[in-house]
């Protein structure tokens, strides 16, 4: 699949007039809108972030965005000095704020742009009845999974916790039912060995940019064949809990690598030894004869590294960090408070994940 489309299947497109809903800061979706000739009228986001990325999105698209639409925090003092607002000074675009894609005002505001698609690029909020019903020919969810397996949020985050080696992307007709809509479009991607979730989500973006913009156009030029899901193959996974992401000694040493990549880059795995928290960096399962150590058991120590005794296998801990210290510290710390023999406990879990993780 073409990352861009080519200019002779460009031209043949029939323009639309695109809302996009969008919570990352990758425009290179909103350039490929362009480079079609769809008509942005406005791009919902969060909040602007006050730095460069913003002027990314002003590069992309700033010749046909009418309006911005800033979510949820309303906009206060705005300083020219900024590239993405003085951009919006000078093109007098509207800034419209509002607490809820699904709030009357915020609905009333889409019907004014006479929205031909609202077009979602990775966008947390459920969209109800009310904004559902507002675009002419609907609205196209992407979503990082190959549905009808892995529906609900932190998709990348359970892949990887459950060991899956292909991951993916869905385009689909959104409806009221979360991740069940009729499938428009799918593209697998297989997982790194050692690949975390930032990484699976960065390349997971990508593929879904060329793939939206593809439906984008199969939309406008009516030849869109969506397929409804196997239902009988679905599969859903809800918000991250505490209990989700708390290292037991007990399970293999594949199982707390698995975890361990799917919390990078968000949050470190946490283990605890006689109330000493660490927070790990890097860890590799390692594969071994039984050694009869207990699970948990520092093995072995050298060149700032760890062996633990896992519930099948070796967790060899590569980077990693006493809390609450750095530097030089931290580095005689983990001489006295780790040695070998003793054993880590049951972890706390990787506080403030939930509020970090990218859907």
């Amino acid at each position: 699949m073409s990352p861009h489309p080519s200019m002779e299947a460009v031209s043949n497109v029939p323009k639309l007039r695109l809302l996009v809903l969008s919570e990352i800061d990758d425009w290179d979706f909103g350039r490929q809108l362009k480079a079609c000739g769809h008509d942005i009228v406005a791009w919902v986001r969060p909040r602007w972030k006050r730095d460069p990325k913003c002027g990314g999105l002003c590069h992309a698209v700033r010749t046909t965005i009418k309006a911005i639409l800033c979510l949820p925090k309303p906009i206060r003092t705005i300083k020219p000095r900024f590239g993405a607002w003085r951009w919006l000074n000078k093109e007098k675009i509207l800034r419209i704020t509002s607490p809820n894609v699904n709030s009357p005002t915020f609905v009333e505001h889409v019907k004014r742009l006479n929205v031909d698609l609202i077009v979602v690029y990775f966008f947390s909020q459920i969209l109800k009845t009310a904004i559902l019903q507002t675009p002419r020919l609907g609205i196209l969810n992407c979503h990082p999974s190959l549905l009808p397996r892995y529906g609900g949020p932190h998709p990348a985050f359970w892949m990887l916790k459950n060991g899956e080696s292909v991951a993916g992307v869905t385009v689909h007709v959104m409806t009221e039912k979360i991740d069940a809509g009729d499938i428009v479009a799918q593209q697998e991607l297989m997982i790194g060995e050692n690949e975390n979730a930032g990484q699976l989500m960065q390349r997971q973006h990508h593929a879904a940019a060329a793939l939206l913009t593809e439906a984008v156009n199969a939309m406008a030029q009516g030849t869109i064949d969506p397929r409804p899901q196997n239902i009988a193959e679905r599969s859903y996974f809800g918000k991250i809990k505490a209990a989700d992401t708390t290292l037991d000694w007990n399970g293999s040493a594949r199982q707390i690598a698995n975890l361990w990549r799917a919390l990078q880059p968000y949050e470190p795995l946490a283990a605890c030894l006689n109330g000493t928290t660490i927070r790990i960096y890097d860890a590799r399962p390692q594969e071994g004869p039984p050694s009869g150590r207990v699970p948990g058991e520092i093995m072995a120590k050298q060149s700032g590294r760890l062996l633990v005794q896992a519930g099948n296998g070796y967790l060899e801990i590569r980077s990693y960090e006493i809390v609450p210290f750095h530097g030089w510290v931290n580095r005689i710390l983990q001489e006295f408070r780790l040695p070998v023999g003793s054993r880590f406990d049951l972890a706390p879990s990787a506080m403030g994940l939930t509020s970090k993780a990218v859907s």
